[in-house]
């Protein structure tokens, strides 16, 4: 199994060139709130860690900055609404001891009500191909349309009261400083939060009202719950504050803001995800709290997580196998399928997991190609070896033959000096193909294998 693994993981080495082999990764967020004259205010945050930046030094401090692309585009014509480039400075006085800093950024743009397509690239300044990128639909517009509306929630890791209005984080008395991330834990115990409500008239809430604010794991289950009474005052409400979540383990959790007013049979909710890793062991731990829990496994559930384990049998060493089936925590599952497959990847600077993108693109395949009757394609012989050594170079079909059995003969040329693989259909009604011969170590050989092929 060992030397298979070896042999597999080459061969994805040498095919990866399609996957970005940036260095570089972004976090972006945005907020949409009420502007003027029917107008509403987006907010995108973003920020980048310093130490993917390039410096040079500039007397006693060094500079570096990253490059925003952003285009906003209408999708009711596809016209492009918004079309900038930012660049955002980043001074430090230390290259040596920035690493566990980010650079932290917003940039505003006014809207009307619409659906529209966010494009936004971020990359180094002095080195623009190293670079990230971001695409979302957006949707601008009230949430409950001539009654009462929730804004965004903004995910913030401070808010002070200021006078700075010149602070690009300044809002409304405040300095909201975004957590593009939305990354809590470590020396950030408490969730922050803004929103902004609309719509607080007298025809569509009571004087008196309540809003809930909430915590939720993936499970549906509320971990946090708190109520606060509101008096109606104006027609519009900033509100904001702090939950503490220094309890909460490591994982991901939904924040919930939900208006009741039960004189008005209303009850309207707004929700926003965020994540909690705890480990203070290592300077760079946030960095990999980031790349975890931006993974696709914080939000799978422990069935998908067997399934995939299920798949990766074929290049798993017994170690791991073991460990995973002593596993009974979900959240240990997970980690430990992102472990595997960081240590595997092929490019671990980045966030993408481009050596599991690559497997599993193989898995899809095989159960599209060779399927046979009741059996999914990843598990037939076929669906295995094209799994474990990708498209062959040249496959030598030999179909309804009149004297002898049906069969393939694979041909790879870069795999172990080159090599094949033969595929013998012992049932033609069921298209059930077996590999009988193999040239590669750690696989059936069998020289005599033409014996096979005699239909009496």
């Amino acid at each position: 199994m060992t030397k298979l693994f070896t042999a597999f993981i080459f061969f994805l080495l040498m095919n990866l060139n399609a996957f970005s082999q940036n260095d570089i990764f972004f976090n972006f967020d945005y907020s949409v709130f009420r502007g003027e004259d029917e107008k509403f205010i987006l907010e995108l945050y973003y920020s980048v860690n310093q130490h993917s930046l390039l410096y040079t030094q500039n007397g006693n401090n060094y500079e570096g900055a990253a490059l925003l692309d952003i285009a906003i585009i209408n999708l009711s014509d596809n016209s492009t609404v918004y079309s900038n480039l930012f660049k955002s400075p980043s001074i430090v006085t230390d290259t040596t001891k920035n690493n566990s800093k980010k650079l932290i950024g917003q940039v505003n743009y006014l809207l009307s009500d619409g659906n529209f397509k966010l494009q936004i690239k971020g990359s180094d300044f002095s080195d623009t191909l190293k670079y990230d990128s971001y695409e979302k639909e957006v949707i601008i517009g009230y949430q409950n349309p001539g009654g009462v509306s929730i804004s965004d929630i903004e995910l913030a890791s401070s808010i002070t009261k200021s006078e700075n209005t010149k602070s690009p984080f300044y809002k409304n008395t405040l300095e909201i400083i975004p957590n593009p991330s939305a990354l809590f834990g470590m020396n950030l115990n408490e969730l922050n939060y803004y929103y902004e409500i609309y719509g607080l008239t007298e025809t569509n809430i009571s004087d008196e009202f309540i809003i809930n604010y909430s915590v939720y794991n993936l499970n549906n289950v509320k971990l946090i719950s708190k109520d606060k009474k509101l008096n109606r005052k104006s027609e519009s409400k900033a509100d904001f504050g702090k939950i503490l979540i220094d309890s909460l383990d490591r994982g991901s959790y939904n924040f919930i803001v939900t208006i009741s007013d039960t004189n008005k049979n209303l009850k309207l909710t707004k929700e926003k995800k965020f994540f909690i890793y705890q480990d203070n062991t290592t300077q760079n731990s946030t960095l990999a709290a980031d790349d975890y829990l931006k993974s696709p496994y914080i939000t799978k559930t422990e069935n998908e997580l067997d399934d995939e384990f299920e798949k990766i049998i074929y290049i798993a060493n017994p170690k791991f196998i073991n460990r995973y089936e002593q596993l009974s925590d979900v959240n240990d599952k997970r980690e430990l399928l992102y472990e595997f497959w960081k240590s595997q990847d092929s490019n671990p600077e980045t966030q993408v997991l481009e050596t599991r993108i690559a497997y599993f693109k193989r898995v899809d395949d095989a159960n599209r190609l060779y399927k046979e009757a009741y059996v999914e394609g990843w598990k037939t012989d076929r669906g295995r070896i094209y799994i474990v050594y990708g498209k062959p170079d040249d496959v030598d079909r030999h179909p309804f033959e009149s004297e002898t059995k049906s069969y393939e003969i694979w041909n790879y040329n870069s795999i172990e000096g080159g090599g094949e693989c033969v595929f013998v259909e012992f049932n033609n009604s069921l298209n059930e193909y077996r590999l009988v011969h193999s040239t590669f170590r750690n696989e059936l050989q069998n020289k005599n294998w033409k014996d096979l092929l005699n239909k009496y």
